[in-house]
């Protein structure tokens, strides 16, 4: 018993080790497959000089500390977003650990190890390319409606029959996927409409696909008002600055009405919060609905 315990003392730091290293690998699929290269092959190189990277100074987080933020081969500054995106997965994961030592459902634990990372994912390309490939938002839809299936605990479904709880569940998560795209796909077609030209992509509306195959059509549908508040809170105060010339983004394209931002992060982000906790206050603002659909 002494050394279960010990072992669970040390099961969220085995999170933040296993979180660390897949988002580093997340840095690797975040770099090539926007441009069609494959995540597997060849080795990482050093995006200035094309060096081979040598495993013992490309370990997450150490690596980056190690060597100061400074390529090893060139002196070429390497980008913070590698260590943050890796201590942002590392960290998460270490939550999901320590939550799955007490809960013990392992539904919950393999769907929240795998939500995480498609969404950091999101976040991650969109903001560098303004694209969100297929292989996270569809991929990640047909992925959300298969755990439904195998783990009806994802939609804290518990059922004495394993039948109806799976039936239930996968309605769930299909629900989630049919509400969420279509919702979001007449917003952008209205505000479209409105504007005189494209105001939403068609990766945001697959995407909102994906987070209602995890998190049901509740987490979809807050997931584009959470969305558009957390965009509104971070690039309002920018604008400010921006008026009063104090633009923390010189030399960049100013913000204003017809610039193209990416809504995917702030979707993908709204829907991790409702993920890991925002649920228990969100759910009881649709109890009317309980008797409508799923």
């Amino acid at each position: 018993m002494e050394n279960m315990f010990e072992f669970s003392e040390l099961f969220p730091w085995l999170g933040l080790l296993i979180g660390s290293c897949l988002g580093s690998f997340l840095n690797v699929v975040a770099y090539r497959l926007p441009r069609d290269e494959s995540v597997v092959s060849p080795r990482s190189k050093c995006p200035s000089c094309q060096k081979p990277i040598p495993w013992s100074i490309n370990l997450p987080l150490l690596g980056w500390l190690y060597l100061k933020g400074r390529a090893q081969c060139c002196g070429a500054k390497i980008s913070p977003r590698y260590p943050i995106v890796e201590g942002t997965v590392g960290l998460l994961f270490a939550w999901i650990f320590y939550s799955f030592m007490l809960d013990q459902d392992v539904g919950i634990f393999v769907s929240s190890c795998l939500f995480v990372w498609i969404m950091i994912g999101v976040v991650v390309i969109d903001f560098e390319t303004m694209l969100i490939p297929d292989r996270f938002s569809i991929g990640g839809a047909c992925l959300g409606l298969c755990l439904s299936i195998y783990f009806p605990s994802l939609h804290m479904v518990e059922f004495s029959s394993i039948g109806a709880s799976r039936f239930y569940s996968t309605m769930t998560s299909l629900t989630g996927i049919l509400i969420g795209s279509g919702l979001l796909y007449w917003i952008g077609a209205v505000a479209g409409r409105i504007m005189g030209r494209e105001a939403l992509g068609e990766g945001d509306v697959k995407l909102l696909g994906c987070i209602g195959a995890f998190c049901g059509w509740q987490g979809a549908v807050f997931s584009i008002f959470g969305g558009a508040l957390l965009g509104c809170l971070l690039f309002l105060p920018i604008l400010v600055l921006q008026k009063i010339k104090l633009s923390p983004f010189k030399g960049h394209q100013p913000l204003g009405f017809g610039v193209e931002l990416p809504f995917g992060p702030y979707l993908a982000m709204a829907g991790l919060g409702y993920f890991f906790g925002l649920s228990h206050w969100i759910d009881p603002w649709f109890g009317w609905t309980k008797n409508c659909v799923f």
